[in-house]
């Protein structure tokens, strides 16, 4: 039997992008600005220290580590969603067409209103789409489809009354 060496491969890429991802979340941190804590005045978003005698620019043992490029994410797995997807900007329901339901997560724009988000959610439901912002439309969707499961449910009753009526019914001529 022959073996198909890009699916070994799909998996060793597969096993190397899930070690990528932990070690992203390990080696991630959070940048404050420096001096942050002592004064209120200063933000906490990161600024890069200037000054001439600034402990941190000066990388002195003790004090917080300077942003370098060796704390970046590792290429593979750069602007990857957490669970590993690719995530894909969407606006309206066209975009879903090409989407990939296994490699890649939608995330709507946030100019988009409820209604055409419903769209985009039922869409994505529809063919098994992972929504990353669902928004102010989750509420709504929920009960779109709690209403088709209950319709879903009534018929399947009443096909089995339909059924059991005509059950009872040749019995009685049976008898």
């Amino acid at each position: 039997m022959i073996s198909n060496p890009l699916v070994k491969y799909d998996k060793q890429l597969e096993r190397e992008i899930k070690r990528l991802l932990r070690l992203r979340k390990k080696r991630k941190r959070e940048w404050t600005h420096p001096y942050a804590w002592q004064f209120k005045k200063l933000p906490d978003s990161w600024r890069k220290p200037r000054g001439k005698d600034n402990k941190v620019r000066l990388q002195i043992k003790g004090k917080l580590p300077l942003v370098k490029v060796g704390y970046r994410s590792p290429r593979l797995v750069r602007y990857l969603h957490p669970d590993g997807r690719e995530v894909v900007l969407v606006r309206k329901v066209e975009d879903l067409y090409n989407i990939d339901p296994l490699t890649q997560a939608v995330r709507i724009a946030r100019t988009v209103g409820v209604k055409k988000r419903l769209e985009i959610l039922q869409f994505a439901h529809k063919f098994g789409i992972k929504v990353l912002n669902p928004g102010r439309a989750q509420p709504k969707f929920k009960l779109i489809l709690e209403a088709e499961e209950t319709e879903a449910e009534e018929e399947e009753l009443e096909e089995l009354g339909e059924e059991e009526i005509e059950s009872v019914e040749m019995e009685g001529e049976e008898r």
